[in-house]
This record gives C-alpha cells, structure tokens and sequence, in this order.
C-alpha cells in the first residue's frame, strides 16, 4: 500500500466502525428490554448470556455494515474535501483512481463480511435464538406465576392462585377453568398445588391436593357433579412457538441449501415464490455495501462545503433513498408483479449505475452538488448569525462597562457553547430517529405486503410513530452532543483559554446543563399529554398493517374478573353500552378453605338502575358444602345482594401504559388491581414516566466530566465513549425493569434506581473535576 492509499483507508476505517457500532446500537434498544428479563429470570452462566446478547446481532449487522461504509466513504471523504486535502493530492499530479481504489477495496471486504452473515450467520443465529427463549420461557414457567392474577398462557387452561410461597413455588387456594369445551365448563378447586416442568417429555405437571371437580352438563342444568379428591396430577403441555417455526422451516431460518432446494421443488407456488424472494434477498442486500460506496466517491470528493456535517446529511438522504427502493422492489417481488431478480436487485441496479456515472462524469456532479451544499452551509451559518446577535449586543454592552458581562445571566459564551450544542444534538437525533424508523420499515414490510396495506396507511403510521421515537432517542441524543460538543472543545484548547479568564468549569457547562433541565421538563410533558394520543392512533394503524381487527378501548370479551368480594366472574359477552351480560357465571368462595360455597348461573344479565341490582333471568343457584350440593334453585328472574358491583366495574379500559398519561395509569393500575390483574409492570411503567425524563439530565451530568477529562481525544472518541455510556445506562436500567417486573424488586426501586446511581456518580465525576 502507498502511503496515500493507507491514509484513505485508516480514514475510511475508523468512521465506518464507529457507524457501525452507532447504528447497530440503535437498532439494537428494542431488544435490550426482552433479553435482560430473560437474564433476570434464569440463572445463565456467563457463556449462556453472551450468547443470548449476540445471537441477535447478525441479523441486525446485514443491514448496518452497508450504511457503515456510506458513512465512512462520505464522512471521510467529505472531511478530507472540506480540509483541502483533496485539492492537494490532486495537485501533486495523483488522479482519482488513486481515492477510488481504496474505498472499493473496503467496500468488497465490508460486502464479504455481508453476505457471510447474511447467507451464513444470521439464519443460524435466529434459529438458535428462538430455541433458546423457547428453552428458557418453558423452564421458568412454574416460577413466574403470580398470585391473584387470571393466567391464561397455558392452552385452554385458566389459573387463579392466592398465594405462591416458597423456593419451590408452592401454591394455596388453586382455581382453574378448563376451558376446552365452552359450553361444559370444567371447574376444579384445591386448597395447595405445585407446577414441576418436565422438558424431557416437552410440558409441565400441575399436581393438587384436597380439591374437588365440578362438572356440568349443558344439555341438563340439573345435572351437576362434584367429585373430590386428595392428590391429582393434571398434564399441561406447553405450547411452544419457537419449535413450530422450526418444523415448519420458513424461509427466514432455512440454510442456504435448503432454501435453494425449497426455491426449486416446492410444490406449492406461493411457497416457491417466497423462497426465491428471500433467496435473491439474502444476495442482493450484502451488494449495498458495493453500490453505496460507488456513489459515495463522488459526493464525498465534491463536498467541500460542510464537511462531516454535509456528510452526515448526506449519509441519511441515501439509506432513506436506498432501503425505500429496495422495499418497493421487495413488495413487487412478494406479491408476484416482479420477478424477484428485478425486484430484489433494483436499488442496487440504480445506485451501482449511479455512482458509476457520477464517476464518470465528475465535473458535472460537481456543479450539481453545489446548490445543495450552499443551501445547507448558507442555512447553518444564517442560525449561528442569528443566535450570535445577542451576544454583539452583549460586547457593546461590555466595552461600556467592562464589569457589565460578569453581572449578566446570559452571556455570550453562554450563546456560543449553547449554540455548538444544538447542532450537534440536533443533528444526531435526526441521525438516530432515521435509523430506527428505516430497521422498523423493513421489519413490517413483510404485513405491508400480505395484507395489501395502502401506502396512506403506513405514512400515516409512520407519522404517528416518530413523535415516540424521537421521545425514545432524545436521551442518547443529548449524550452523545454532550460528549462532542465538549469534547471538541477541550481539543482546541478553547476550554483551556475560557478557564484561564477565571470562568469555572461549572459555569461554562451551566447552559447545557440548563438545556437539559427543559428537555427533561418537555419530554414530561411530551409523554404525558401528548404521546398518550399520538399512540392509540399508531397502534391503531400498527393493527392495521399488522392484519389484525380493530380494537377497541372496552375489552368486552375479558371473560374473567375478581370481583369485590370473594367472588369470580365468567362471562360469554358483555355489552358495555346496554350493560347486559350473557351466560353469567358466578363463583362463590370459602375465604378460609378455598372451597366453592355457592354457584350461580344466568343466561342472560342486565343492570336495573332503579333497583340498583343485577336482574338475571333462566338460570340456577347451587349452594354447596366441600364435595355435596346442598341446595339447587332454577329460577327465570331473579336478584342476588350480594352481587354488589356496578358496571362501571366490569369497564375497565384496556390500554397500554404509553397510551395513558400519568393520572389515568394510576387509576387504571387502582381498578385492575381490585379486579385480581397484575399490574406489577404497569406499576414499573407509571414511575417509569417520571424516571425515563430525568434520564436526559442523568446524561448530561455523566457525559460533561468526561468530556472535560478525555476530550483531547477529539469527536470520534467522545461518540464512542458517549455510545460505551449509553450501553452501560440502558443495560442496567433494563435489568432494573426487568427485576421490578418479576416483583423482585419494588417498582419504585426499579424505575428510579439507575437514574439515582448515574446521577450520583455524574455529580461524584463533575466535583471531582479540576475547574
């Protein structure tokens, strides 16, 4: 290698490895959450959890080295044309080919990386992922069971305990509903149960004692048996989703063999078809790396305006452009309009023939990049002259009096860092919003495309969507600014010549940290009275793309709820707008023995607000003594005292924690509580909205003294410790939720303990600073 061409490369190198591990990152938070409660609630050795973080990866890095190497071509390139560097090297008599040789060198080797994972890696990677969850979901089953809770995760079985204890997860006070014929509904009861896992013979083994069975027959209300018994062992088979896959090898999982053989000999044509999509996809995606770089050479030499920042712009308008194309080929192929050599290799067609007029022509691409980059250079530079005129007014305040700036708040070096600070913060959070709009986009293709969804419907999804993401990305974007802006900063001694003026440390990271303290007050506000909105409408259009029917607010099919006494209800439906129930089910317990004392039965049920009672018609009442039926009364109308809860008791909004504001949580996680439903992670979630907002100030005082410390270094190396930070941050508050939502720690606990432990040691940090 000449001199030159190492220069390039080592330049080219070290921007895509840092895009890499940014993009990868991003990609990366959703499924940080799910792995870390699996974490939490087995016991993993070391092997075994770093297995489970990086299984996830290969699937996720075919899509992230190809803008890798846009980044590092057009950043690098774009800086070394900025600097001049360019210039030069083309006037010592060295031509293009000279720049050009290097960066393709590079794009080969990051399109051989690709097509490894992509063709290799990444099928076994989800294949063993998914065994795996599968594996430790069913293990941990008889552990995770929460008392005074309905369960309904087992097929066709519903579970109601009052109290698990014990190492061994012992039970008291068993209720279950065997569901498998609705009209024969199969009840028993016991007083203690144990769940044993057996994944030799794949299920689980629920043994009870001191219980009875209570069976009905539909035909013949009259007919009702009771048998007891002292010990029973009741087979549950688990229903494992991760297995099903697999036998059914869809195209996702298949090895490459097996997907070429599925692409020529299925018998059924849609089979046939999707297999030789995913076959042409699995080629044709790793090949970006090739075309991005081949339009990447010309826009980066040309870009003399801007520099990294035009790069950066640069950078998100081609992923944005590229996978946009490749998922409108993608669509075509899937619904049989395109042949998938066309469908699949069309992104890849334009931008290789692209790049290589460009290269061709690079005088013209020249001129034609010059509108655009004055238009945004001239744009940046209109915003700093801008935010710069109040401080021309504070210097000619300050040449009238020399002490006039000390007594001022804001300053003029308040302007100028504040100013830096934005643009950095600004720009990463377009960066980084991007990237995981673009991964969710190819994640929902596939639905886009077997459910025909209008292209209306997935921008307004997409619309309603990116408020969230932008609330989820701000933390990460104020980081890394932080650690930049700072950082560059103490490189050019800038912070050196502030302090030797007699300005503290802490004064001159006073308006970031004020920047902060109103991003966390807005993100508040943000979550809390707008996002709840925002939300039920993206769901909504998620369902939409999704496939799935329209939801809405009421749930009148929750079939089981715990009433206010000692009390169950069952229920076929209820009608939320005329209060009407249909075939009532009413179970009475002994609080003491946990046995049924009394059952009652009404086909239909409805509200008389005058009696302020429930009026049930054609059913029965049987009262009950352990293992006898003491009493059986049918009845064609009726009233019961007892049955004391109102309507609006069985209205329980149904919705997720993002999609209520603080006030609503709180008297939803009061009313479900009542009504015997877990609510041990919306009571993590509702501290949750007051912590995740405080985590953007959290930041700032953890990223300040370590940019004062290592920002020497320069910009590269604060946004990969800024990255190495938020890794840290994330993972432990994601272990944090994850032991608040196994109740092993108090939501309070789990929701607020990273923010205090980061901030503590931000505080530590930044006092520990030389100022």
């Amino acid at each position: 290698m000449r001199i030159l061409t190492r220069y390039i490369f080592k330049e080219i190198f070290y921007l895509s490895l840092l895009g890499l591990v940014i993009f990868t990152f991003v990609i990366f938070i959703p499924h940080m959450s799910h792995l870390l409660e699996l974490l939490v609630r087995h016991d993993l050795s070391p092997g075994d959890i770093a297995i489970l973080f990086m299984l996830p990866i290969p699937g996720i890095v075919v899509l992230t080295i190809p803008m890798a190497v846009l980044v590092g071509t057009l950043i690098g390139l774009s800086r070394m044309a900025a600097d001049g560097e360019v210039i030069a090297v083309r006037a010592s008599g060295i031509g293009i080919a000279q720049f050009v040789r290097p960066v393709m060198v590079f794009a080969v080797i990051g399109w051989a990386t690709t097509s490894w994972m992509s063709l290799v890696v990444a099928p076994k990677a989800i294949h063993q992922l998914i065994r795996m969850e599968a594996g430790l979901k069913s293990s941990q089953i008889p552990y995770e069971i929460q008392p005074r809770v309905f369960l309904e995760q087992f097929p066709n079985l519903l579970l109601y305990l009052e109290d698990v204890s014990g190492s061994h997860a012992k039970w008291t006070g068993v209720f279950i509903a065997d569901t498998t014929q609705p009209d024969k509904l199969k009840v028993t009861l016991a007083e203690r149960g144990i769940l044993v896992s057996d994944p030799k013979a794949d299920r689980l083994m629920l043994h009870l004692e001191q219980g009875t069975t209570h069976e009905i027959d539909s035909q013949n209300p009259a007919v009702y048996s009771v048998a007891s018994f002292s010990g029973t062992d009741i087979p549950i088979p688990i229903d494992q989703s991760g297995g099903t896959a697999f036998e059914r090898q869809t195209p996702a999982v298949m090895s490459l063999g097996k997907l070429l053989d599925a692409a020529r000999h299925l018998p059924d044509p849609q089979a046939r078809l999707a297999a030789l999509v995913e076959l042409h996809y699995r080629f044709a995606l790793p090949v970006a790396s090739l075309a991005f770089a081949l339009v990447g050479i010309p826009l980066g030499l040309f870009t003399r305006k801007g520099g990294k920042a035009m790069g950066v712009m640069l950078t998100i308008l081609m992923v944005f452009a590229y996978y946009i194309l490749m998922a409108f080929g993608l669509s075509l192929a899937r619904q049989g309009r395109l042949h998938p050599a066309i469908g699949l290799w069309l992104a890849n067609a334009v931008f290789g023939l692209g790049g290589f007029l460009m290269l061709r022509q690079m005088r013209r691409v020249r001129m034609r990049l010059q509108f655009i980059q004055e238009w945004f250079v001239d744009t940046v530079r209109r915003v700093e002259r801008r935010s710069l005129e109040s401080g021309r007014i504070g210097v000619g305040l300050a040449m009238l009096n020399p002490l006039s700036s000390r007594d001022r708040f804001f300053q003029i070096l308040d302007v100028y860092i504040i100013r830096g600070w934005l643009f950095y913060f600004a720009a990463l959070l377009v960066t980084f919003t991007g990237i995981y709009i673009i991964f969710d986009f190819f994640q929902l293709l596939g639905d886009i495309v077997h459910n025909h969804v209008a292209v209306v419907v997935v921008a307004n999804y997409y619309r309603y969507l990116t408020p969230q993401v932008i609330y989820l990305m701000l933390p990460l974007s104020i980081l890394v600014a932080t650690l930049v802006n700072f950082g560059l900063l103490t490189k050019t001694n800038q912070i050196t010549a502030i302090k030797a003026t007699g300005i503290s440390l802490y004064r001159i990271a006073l308006p970031v940290l004020l920047a902060a303290i109103l991003t966390s007050a807005g993100m508040f506000v943000l979550e809390d009275f707008y996002l709840p909105q925002i939300n039920q409408r993206q769901d909504a259009f998620r369902n939409q793309i999704k496939g799935k029917p329209a939801q809405t607010y009421y749930r009148p099919d929750r079939q089981w709820i715990f009433g206010q006494g000692e009390r169950i209800y069952n229920y076929r439906f209820f009608d939320a707008d005329r209060d009407v129930f249909a075939n009532l089910s009413v179970f009475e317990l002994d609080p003491k023995t946990f046995k049924l004392t009394r059952r009652i039965y009404a086909a239909r049920a409805f509200w008389e607000s005058h009696l302020h009672r429930w009026v049930l018609e054609q059913g029965w009442v049987r009262d009950l003594d352990g293992d006898r039926v003491t009493a059986y009364t049918p009845f064609a109308v009726s009233t019961f005292d007892e049955l004391s809860e109102e309507p609006p008791y069985f209205k329980k909004e149904v919705k997720p924690s993002a999609q209520m504001s603080v006030f609503e949580l709180r008297q939803y996680i009061s009313e479900l509580s009542q009504s015997g439903f877990d609510v041990v992670r919306l009571s993590v979630q509702f501290y949750r909205k007051f912590s995740y907002p405080m985590m953007a100030f959290v930041v700032v005082l953890i990223g300040i003294p370590f940019s004062f410390t290592t920002g020497s270094k320069g910009a590269l190396s604060g946004i990969a410790l800024s990255i190495g930070i938020a890794i840290v941050y994330l993972a432990t508050a994601g272990m944090f939720e994850a032991m608040g939502n196994l109740s092993q720690l108090p939501p309070i606990v789990a929701a607020w303990s990273p923010d205090v432990l980061f901030g503590l040691g931000g505080v530590y940090m930044l006092l520990r600073v030389r100022t």
